[in-house]
């Protein structure tokens, strides 16, 4: 995948997006170990009733990337500070993302992770 100005590599172990829905939202509870140019990250998700619980997060030495929901959307959040936002018409608005935050998005996206952040009931019916 190229970002900006060079060429960034992801690599994540044992990861498979949709179909397996419900045994990926399991494992996910578990993490995911993977690099990103080299730098190894671990790739973890919650859910739960209520919402401050339920997140997914990308993490490592120098990486702190949370995705979270918020009333009407979901929110990016790196190193504490919200750097993005993604409405419900799907459209993710990142003013100035690291690659770090670009990776995260692309990673939830391509796993197909939003349904973990839903609340459990809606999910589930």
């Amino acid at each position: 995948m190229s970002l900006r100005d060079g060429e960034v590599t992801l690599k994540v172990h044992r990861l498979v997006p949709e179909p397996l829905r419900l045994r990926l939202r399991w494992r996910l509870g578990k993490g995911y170990e993977g690099e990103a140019n080299g730098e190894p990250f671990r790739f973890t998700g919650t859910s739960g009733l209520r919402r401050s619980r339920r997140s997914v997060t990308y993490e490592g030495p120098t990486i702190d990337v949370r995705i979270a929901p918020r009333a009407f959307g979901l929110r990016l959040v790196e190193q504490g500070e919200e750097v993005g936002s993604r409405s419900f018409s799907n459209h993710w608005r990142l003013p100035n993302p690291t690659d770090h935050a670009v990776l995260a998005v692309c990673l939830f996206e391509w796993a197909g992770l939003e349904d973990l952040l839903r609340t459990p009931v809606l999910r589930d019916l």
